[in-house]
């Protein structure tokens, strides 16, 4: 009998993937011999596992997600006269071709383009730059005619490297409710969402847009992801209290670690962040202005490998920071405020209640700093 549940186990696994794989035909005789990207475009930090698409690799094909331990997907093509790229995806993904120019010169990506379960011929030319590609399938369609409706809300960049400026958030959230109401079940819509987080931060009205979904949406993989980040970031916004954090075994950060200053101030960084490092001594300075004051410094450092931690460990050292670090080892800090990006700073207060969530601005923090003191 447990011989049969295991044989019906892989006839049932085999459907779904059968179900759900792609296939790209894809050919570009001017990058023969030459390298593409294909992948997930500009991710936030800890957003990264919801795009989630498999390639079968080969001597042309490589996994350069796997390769640099990121957590989104993105593959490296050999480019030969013929391409075939056979995968596995679970949901509709927003994807697109890039190529990296000699050192310096920078990067050409191609226009985002969506990937889903199906068969696809792709004939890129030489300039990929900003190229919109015409791919006729349902999800694209659905994309390419609600960003079109979406351009009222925009206004033109006059540059192909520059993004379009959001007009307000506002007015477009609300137009995007009502196109959930319509297509409840809309995956391009969601993304919608995910790609707005990601250009221009937190917003209210996108919980209240997540909600329109139907029920049954509501049950897949992608919405609980995307819900579960949004909820952790409206529960530590302004006037909430930040959540006990457990960085390992033997180093937490609770409400006790607040009552014994007025104030708190955290910094969340990483190495690999260029304006974090730069911003340091500023962060050494506030420490000196506001250390007599009863006001508490923390840095909390996102790194887990041993490596990453030395080098965080002499970053400290050479900027004289003489405050308490922690390292966030099991990514709990990360996951339960939502931390997208670096540099991140918290103000708390006493009570453990939020005062201030500010990314990237020492100027500000000092401003609120010293308000509340006053």
């Amino acid at each position: 009998m447990k011989k049969f549940h295991y044989v019906l186990l892989i006839l049932i696994s085999n459907f779904i993937y059968s179900q759900n794989n792609f296939e790209i035909d894809f050919s570009s005789n001017s990058y023969i011999n030459d390298s593409l990207m294909f992948g997930a475009p500009m991710t936030r930090n800890g957003f990264g596992d919801l795009y989630t698409f498999k390639i079968q690799t080969n001597q042309n094909i490589s996994d350069f997600g796997k390769k640099f331990k990121t957590d989104h997907s993105i593959y490296y093509f050999k480019i030969q006269k013929k391409n075939i790229v056979n995968g596995f995806i679970e949901y509709p993904q927003p994807v697109a071709f890039s190529y990296i120019r000699k050192k310096g010169e920078g990067v050409y990506n191609t226009k985002i383009f969506f990937l889903e379960k199906g068969i696809y011929k792709i004939d890129l030319p030489q300039n990929i730059n900003n190229l919109e590609l015409n791919i006729d399938s349902p999800t694209n369609k659905e994309y390419k005619d609600l960003q079109k409706t979406l351009e009222q809300f925009y206004i033109k960049s006059k540059g192909s490297h520059q993004r379009d400026s959001l007009i307000n958030m506002e007015k477009k959230q609300q137009f995007l409710g009502e196109y959930i109401r319509k297509n409840p079940n809309s995956y391009v819509a969601l993304w919608e969402i995910v790609n707005d987080y990601t250009l221009e931060n937190y917003h209210p009205a996108y919980l209240k847009n997540l909600n329109l979904f139907s029920a049954k949406f509501k049950q897949n993989k992608l919405y609980k992801g995307v819900e579960a980040r949004l909820k952790a970031e409206q529960s530590t916004s302004i006037g909430q209290k930040i959540p006990d954090i457990y960085f390992d075994q033997e180093n937490k950060l609770t409400s006790e670690d607040f009552k014994k200053y007025k104030l708190t101030f955290i910094d969340y960084w990483s190495t690999t962040c260029a304006p974090c490092i730069k911003s340091m001594p500023e962060v050494v300075k506030l420490y000196h202005e506001y250390k007599g004051q009863n006001v508490n410094f923390i840095t909390i450092t996102d790194e887990q490998k041993l490596n990453r931690m030395e080098v965080a460990k002499n970053i400290l050292k050479k900027n004289n920071a003489s405050w308490v670090n922690f390292f966030d080892t099991n990514k709990d800090f990360q996951k339960k405020v939502n931390a997208t990006s670096y540099p991140l700073h918290f103000i708390i207060d006493e009570n453990g209640k939020i005062i201030a969530r500010i990314s990237n601005s020492i100027e500000e923090a000092r401003t609120v700093i010293k308000e509340y003191l006053q």
